[in-house]
């Protein structure tokens, strides 16, 4: 075989063994690389209302007995509210002072108040019948006695909220009816804690 053939030939061997690879050298895929990352947060212990403030209670929109035409006429409006929380909780009622009396500025009405919860301590977080017993809390009260003993509230775990409802009801004096008018209070609801589960 002449030089040049053998040129050729070595060429032809060289060129077929530099493409032939039967697994890439490079890019290939090595396989999947796992890890882990452990995560750790805290959650305090959580009183908390959904807003600053009740929805406002318009009990002449609200109840066929308003606007008091009738001296015994007795109308009632109410509020939901949401409480978060992941604690046991009481609620009370402000009675320092006359802000939660209807008045009109002068004349004033009989004003008395109820508070009702969606849950029972079990298994919902809310108040259960004896918590409910020991505060008359669903039993129209007047303003200055309404939750004069707080209303427990129960923390069931993995129910974070308790939805609260506030009423109110209106009626003039057992013995007169009051000055006409646009009579306005201000109720203040405060739960404060008692225990963490």
């Amino acid at each position: 075989m002449n030089k040049f053939a053998r040129f050729l030939l070595l060429t032809a061997i060289c060129v077929i063994a530099i493409s032939y690879s039967p697994m890439p050298v490079f890019g290939a895929d090595p396989g999947d690389s796992v890890a882990t990352c452990a995560i750790t947060v805290s959650v305090l212990s959580i009183i908390e209302w959904e807003g600053a403030a009740f929805p406002a209670i318009d009990i002449d929109a609200e109840s066929a007995d308003a606007p008091i035409a009738a001296h015994a006429d007795d109308p009632c409006g109410h509020s939901d509210f949401t409480l978060w929380t992941n604690c046991d909780v009481e609620l009370s009622a402000n009675i320092a002072d006359n802000a939660a009396r209807l008045t009109d500025g002068t004349d004033t009405l009989v004003t008395k108040y109820r508070i009702l919860t969606d849950g029972d301590g079990d298994p919902c977080t809310g108040a259960d019948s004896t918590a409910v017993s020991a505060s008359d809390s669903d039993i129209f009260t007047l303003y200055s006695s309404f939750l004069f003993a707080p209303l427990a509230i129960t923390h069931v775990p993995t129910d974070g909220s308790v939805e609260v409802t506030l009423w109110v009801q209106a009626t003039n004096e057992a013995d007169e009816v009051s000055d006409s008018g646009s009579y306005t209070a201000t109720q203040t609801i405060t739960a404060a804690w008692v225990d963490d589960d």
